[in-house]
């Protein structure tokens, strides 16, 4: 029988995991549909250069996080009431530091390379989204710690409504490259004021930052973090060296096409790493003391990842062509198959970062750093091959080939570094790839109807044989809906 503290604890698991995924799912949807108001407004080239240079931001995480986020949450999951406030300052402290660094570094690296004037001022407009948001984030980890994010997952969909509005004002009366950068800055201020407006009233006394030691904690935060920085910042530029590639050996129009299939890929890797959040918590909490919750945590994490996984490919392979030339226009349509290769990926990495958050929960993050090394330089040799070869298909054809053998390894890496009985569940995980084969090609090579009846017949058919074949593991998220309704059960656990 489940104690009190535990059916509180899968409450609060249960709620924010919904929340966030569901927070960034409607997020995700405008700013989608923004993405598309853009692409249909501006040129080829001027799309190109606005995914290039989001591109360029978003690969600043390597300077702007460095795991450190993940270090405090530990210290504060571990209730030393005394020092939580004072971390928690000196916390956002560096973080805003960081966001100043990164944004340097943006400006500088498109200095030195020589970027014509207008790509140039949309780097610097766009750079400060950098400096609002690392600050911000930092806020996000106090929320996390106390597993109360549903709040915050309403504040980011306020902050993208309002960015998606703004995009369609701009769109009707100045369709210009700079002027659509704009609403993504309103957005990161609209989300910063929400989360720090929250802390008092949401947050406990002890959670709230205190700025009296400013910088009493970095050099600890510092060192702590240094495996995991390394590892984060080398997987975050495995996912994004191909579009940086791809503006090297090919142009901006083959950028803006691929950066079309990430919109898609970004979508399921949002869904999956927001399930990441409040599990990392609990992972937290849970190692070493009690190791079978550990065990029963992580197999709900990695099993709903690759069930969401699943749903995606199965539902995006036969829609692909049609939903992007609905979408985008026709002269997108040659990314489709791109796109999809993309959408394969995010469902191997989204797995991944299942495994990646028990490794920080457990504190095995030496053999990361250079488990994530072998993938960007995996990533990188393929993109030189096939770029060339292959284009966009190329670049997508590498990101496949770099997730998959990264997940593998990560979890050979979690096996032999915990050994914990039966912690990877290798059988659901290969059923699971045999029966989204089964389905993608029964209903893209022998089943020949309508593409909306495609989609609707694969996720049904996906659905019915996955329930049939893995009723055991379809306990997990029965579980989590149980608990959060107050049902006394024990987590699920399958074989």
């Amino acid at each position: 029988m489940m104690t009190a503290p535990a059916q509180s604890e899968s409450r609060r698991l249960f709620s924010s995991s919904v929340a966030m995924i569901g927070g960034r799912l409607i997020s995700a949807g405008f700013g989608w549909a923004g993405s598309v108001i853009i692409a249909r407004s501006l040129t080829g080239d001027d799309w190109g250069r606005y995914s290039f240079v989001f591109a360029l931001l978003g690969m600043l995480e390597i300077v702007t996080d460095l795991g450190v986020g993940r270090v405090v949450l530990a210290r504060l999951t571990s209730n030393d009431r005394a020092e939580a406030s004072k971390i928690a300052g000196s916390f956002f402290v560096l973080r805003a530091v960081l966001g100043v660094v990164g944004f340097a570094i943006a400006v500088g690296y498109a200095w030195a390379i020589g970027l014509d004037p207008v790509v140039m001022a949309a780097t610097m407009l766009a750079g400060t989204t950098v400096l609002i948001a690392t600050p911000a984030n930092a806020l996000f980890v106090l929320y996390q710690s106390r597993l109360k994010l549903t709040y915050v997952a309403l504040c980011d969909i306020a902050g993208q409504a309002v960015q998606f509005l703004l995009i369609v004002v701009v769109s009707l009366f100045s369709p210009m490259l700079l002027m659509f950068i704009l609403p993504a800055v309103v957005r990161e201020v609209i989300v910063f004021a929400g989360r720090a407006f929250g802390v008092p009233k949401l947050l406990d006394r002890e959670f709230r930052p205190s700025f009296r030691e400013p910088t009493a904690y970095w050099g600890e935060m510092l060192r702590e973090a240094i495996p995991l920085s390394v590892g984060f910042a080398l997987l975050h530029l495995l996912e994004r060296i191909d579009m940086l590639m791809l503006q090297w050996m090919d142009t901006f129009d083959a950028v803006g096409k691929y950066a079309v299939g990430y919109k898609f890929s970004d979508l399921l890797g949002l869904a999956v790493s927001a399930l990441a959040i409040p599990f990392t918590t609990v992972l937290i909490t849970a190692w070493p003391g009690k190791p079978e919750v550990f065990r029963a945590r992580f197999r709900q994490a990695v099993l709903i990842a690759a069930l969401l996984a699943g749903v995606a490919v199965v539902v995006f392979i036969p829609s692909a062509q049609a939903v992007i030339t609905l979408l985008y226009g026709v002269e997108f349509e040659s990314a489709s198959l791109a796109a999809i290769l993309l959408v394969v990926g995010a469902g191997f990495s989204g797995v991944t970062y299942a495994v990646v958050s028990s490794l920080i929960a457990a504190k095995k993050l030496r053999v990361f750093p250079i488990i994530a090394a072998a993938g960007l330089i995996l990533n990188v040799v393929l993109n030189l091959i096939l770029i060339p070869l292959q284009s966009i298909v190329g670049a997508a054809l590498a990101t496949v080939i770099t997730e998959s053998a990264m997940l593998v390894a990560m979890l050979l890496v979690l096996q032999w570094s915990l050994k914990v009985a039966q912690l990877i569940p290798w059988t659901i995980f290969i059923r699971m790839i045999i029966i989204v084969g089964v389905v993608v090609f029964l209903f893209t090579q022998l089943i020949d109807i309508n593409w909306v009846l495609e989609v609707v017949g694969s996720l049904v058919v996906f659905v019915a044989v996955w329930g049939v074949a893995e009723r055991k593991t379809s306990a997990v998220v029965v579980d989590l809906i149980r608990n959060r309704f107050g049902t006394e059960t024990e987590p699920a656990d399958d074989h």
